[in-house]
């Protein structure tokens, strides 16, 4: 009985491809874990863009979210919204900038996180509204004072470092009473070791 070239060929062939269908699969299970990684990192810390973590989610995204050949045009988009972010937090609030300049520069900032996350969102096949992403937030005010107790104190280093003067004022020296009365007594005994009328130094005599 002649074999047939394509069962011999399916015999041969058919283990690799399994093999290589199993590879792409887990490949591609990996790389959205990763992504999904970094989204979650960047939902869990939108409140304080300054944390370790959400800029190491944010250095993240141009390897994990490269367009490739499935969903290009939705990985692209992310891409471009964090390409946005980085050039306005690059840009920053300008030199000299005021407290309406710096709000403003945050307000920026805070738009261009809700559009980099509902690039994500929507990469990512989650049915999240731009308004959960903007205000579906927790951060006690507790937090929010500490961090602009840190940032100030950056800013006095910064500030030391570049060699500008720290304004200092003394207003008083801690003192006990009994100090005081010493001190007093120290005056009265060294004032009256002088002669009033000309004033030189008062020597006795001791025999």
């Amino acid at each position: 009985m002649p074999v047939e070239w394509w069962v011999v060929f399916a015999t041969l062939v058919g283990p690799i491809l399994a093999v290589q269908t199993q590879k792409f699969i887990e490949r591609a299970g990996d790389r959205k874990k990763r992504r999904e990684a970094i989204f979650v990192a960047l939902m869990a810390n939108r409140a304080t863009r300054i944390s370790p973590e959400f800029v190491k989610a944010l250095n993240l995204i141009d390897i994990e979210f490269l367009p490739g050949r499935i969903s290009a045009a939705k990985d692209r988009k992310v891409i471009d919204a964090w390409h946005e972010f980085l050039g306005e937090l690059t840009h920053g609030a300008g030199p000299g900038a005021d407290q309406a300049a710096i709000a403003a520069w945050n307000q920026r900032c805070e738009d261009k996180v809700v559009d980099l996350l509902a690039a994500m969102s929507t990469a990512l096949g989650f049915s999240l509204t731009r308004e959960q992403l903007r205000r579906g937030i927790y951060h006690p005010q507790g937090a929010v004072e500490r961090e602009q107790a840190q940032l100030e104190i950056l800013h006095g280093l910064r500030r030391l470092l570049n060699g500008s003067s720290i304004p200092m004022a003394v207003k008083e020296f801690p003192a006990s009473p009994e100090l005081v009365q010493a001190q007093a007594d120290l005056a009265r005994k060294a004032a009256g070791a002088y002669d009033e009328k000309n004033g030189a130094l008062r020597i006795k005599e001791v025999k």
